[in-house]
């Protein structure tokens, strides 16, 4: 079922003026309820243009965004109850923290909803939990007092503790050192796994892709230049270098090694399966 629509989606930055950008064009897709998709492309290519629509924080100039079957544009679309159902983190979330505690922090979206102080809390804990920082040893802190790692969490728990359908993550390993990088990513794909969530996941690092995704959407120059499973993607290599775009790492090899005669398949995407695939072809030979 789908849960995001876009229709012949345009959008133009300061339209009838000299410095007038058309970031999208005609740009057409649905993202089904459950899905994990990632979003890459050049920079300048319409990403973070485009799913700044899937919450309404931005209106087409042309054509049409439903989210749960609601034209986010129609007169009289509540885009406060949209928002609650798709929530947005962008490139640096632990940027937006604010308050003296964690658990203050997180408890901040679900209060202006109006909730009953009860309900605050165990949202806040729930969400603490759902990221993997204990409420009781984290609640109290200073946001401030924590790792990059951490408060990217906590970022995240503020977002989660709004219940939403869909996450929608900006470079969300962006300035993280390879630890952290490798910690949040995990926690992304348990929630995705607990929760049933929809993802969609910017990014310019082709490796988290291929970790991280069922399916890639690539825009180029505002429109959507590839669109299908993660491995046929990837397959389309010539097509991707051609907007500037390389593989990941382990794709990459399993080229070369064919392109040098060992009979290969290059549609693998991860350490083992290529470890499985060199070995099964030199056991052949």
């Amino acid at each position: 079922m789908a849960l995001i629509e876009c229709e012949h989606l345009s959008h133009v930055y300061m339209q009838g003026t000299p410095l007038e950008t058309v970031a999208l064009s005609d740009v057409s897709l649905s993202i089904d309820e459950g899905e994990v998709v990632g979003l890459i492309g050049p920079t300048g290519s319409g990403k973070s243009t485009l799913v700044q629509h899937f919450n309404g924080l931005l209106k087409p100039t042309s054509g049409s965004v439903r989210v749960a079957g609601v034209d986010l544009a129609a007169k009289g679309a509540d885009l406060r109850q949209i928002r609650r159902h798709v929530g947005l983190l962008f490139q640096f979330p632990e940027y937006q923290l604010f308050e003296e505690t964690v658990a203050a922090d997180v408890a901040f979206g679900p209060r202006n909803l109006g909730l009953q102080d009860a309900e605050v809390r165990e949202r806040v804990d729930d969400a603490l939990e759902l990221v993997g920082l204990d409420p009781a040893a984290y609640g109290p802190r200073s946001p401030f007092s924590l790792s990059g790692g951490e408060m990217r969490r906590v970022a995240i728990a503020g977002v989660l503790a709004m219940g939403p359908q869909v996450l929608v993550l900006d470079e969300p390993a962006a300035g993280l050192d390879p630890r952290g990088k490798e910690d949040i990513l995990g926690q992304i794909r348990t929630l995705q796994q607990q929760r049933g969530l929809t993802v969609v996941i910017i990014t310019h690092s082709m490796d988290e892709a291929a970790q991280m995704v069922r399916r890639l959407i690539v825009l180029d120059g505002g429109h959507v230049f590839l669109d299908g499973p993660v491995r046929a993607v990837f397959e389309r290599s010539a097509e991707l270098r051609s907007i500037g775009m390389d593989l990941p790492a382990v794709p990459r090899l399993m080229q070369r090694l064919k392109s040098r005669g060992l009979a290969v398949r290059t549609d693998v995407l991860t350490v083992d399966e290529a470890r499985t695939e060199i070995l099964r072809v030199l056991q052949w030979n």
